[in-house]
């Protein structure tokens, strides 16, 4: 076996030690590749060679390396063999013309999606993060199966050309710092829950009222200066407001 992966799945959980029953503290998604550090009770310790993130996957679900140079810019995609369907995420690496072999099966992805390149950047973003809204939410979840919430901006702009690291804590160090007053559209929101200072949770601003994250599920909420509400009630703290754009 060498020293480098591709996952050729939906998704593989990457765990926080070297056994199923442990956390999952993020995943691989469909045509992202990896680096193998160490082999252990059937797992492996990866690091993903987009964001360098560091976990344990089984090794029954490693494939040899593959390098694809497209990204997948929608919600999901199906890719379809012999009696065989692949669900493939938003932000998947696949090749650009179209067609994966998987264990000796030959899949067609069908793209006949509408494509949103002739609007805006800013437009683009918008219409993806909001493609997302009632998916369900999932600790460590980066598809449309489950997402949390720095998995979900993640991906997103993943898919829209942009690298932001995986976790809340280290996005929150990207872009530039934004005042409320000057707040726009794909700006991030960092938040920290309310009996808290510690930044928890991020959202996408989609104006200056309304913010689409992961808390629960994919869903649009109210915004204000003091945070996100609910029912009329505040449930995460505003901690800072950054622009990658």
């Amino acid at each position: 076996m060498s020293n480098k992966g591709t996952c050729l799945q939906t998704y593989i959980p990457l765990r926080s030690a070297a056994s199923p029953a442990s956390e999952m503290v993020s995943s691989l998604i469909f045509g992202e590749s990896y680096s193998i550090h160490d082999d252990e009770n059937g797992f492996l310790k990866i690091s993903c060679d987009f964001d360098g993130y560091e976990g344990w996957i089984s090794k029954n679900s490693h494939s040899e390396y593959t390098a694809y140079d497209s990204i997948v810019e929608f919600a999901f995609l199906e890719a379809k063999g012999d009696h065989h369907i692949l669900f493939i995420p938003c932000g998947a690496h696949i090749p650009s013309e179209g067609n994966i072999l998987i264990d000796g099966v030959s899949f067609s992805i069908d793209r006949k999606l509408k494509t949103y390149h002739h609007l805006p950047i800013s437009i683009r973003i918008q219409k993806l993060a909001t493609s997302f809204v009632n998916m369900p939410y999932l600790w460590g979840g980066r598809t449309f199966m489950g997402m949390d919430c720095s998995g979900f901006i993640q991906v997103v702009f993943k898919a829209s050309g942009f690298t932001l690291p995986r976790d809340t804590s280290k996005q929150i160090e990207s872009g530039t710092l934004v005042n409320f007053k000057d707040a726009k559209a794909c700006d991030l929101v960092f938040f920290s829950n309310i009996d808290s200072e510690k930044v928890s949770h991020v959202g996408l601003l989609l104006d200056k009222s309304k913010i689409v994250h992961s808390s629960g599920k994919v869903r649009i909420d109210s915004f204000t200066p003091e945070g996100i509400v609910q029912d009329g009630k505040l449930i995460y703290k505003t901690i800072s407001i950054r622009r990658i754009l």
